[in-house]
């Protein structure tokens, strides 16, 4: 252990206690769909696909990403 690490672990103790030396779980990536925005997404992907639409027949991951993009022109991986 380096004394870095024993200084952080530190103040985390003096600071929130015993409770505080547990492992926390780090806040993740900023969603790039708000709330609204992953509902209809969701809805979407329960009731299928149009084929007229959509041009596909079953949801693929790069057909929803390919519609996302085009809806509310964020990409996603």
């Amino acid at each position: 252990m380096d004394r870095q690490t024993l200084r952080d672990w530190v103040h985390r103790y003096n600071d929130l206690g015993l409770p505080g030396l547990s492992n926390r779980v780090p806040p993740g990536s900023k969603p790039r769909l708000s709330p609204e925005q992953q509902a209809e997404v969701a809805k979407m992907v329960r009731e299928g696909p149009a084929f007229s639409e959509h041009g596909v027949v079953r949801w693929r991951r790069v057909d929803l990403s390919r519609v996302i993009e085009a809806r509310f022109s964020v990409r996603l991986a």
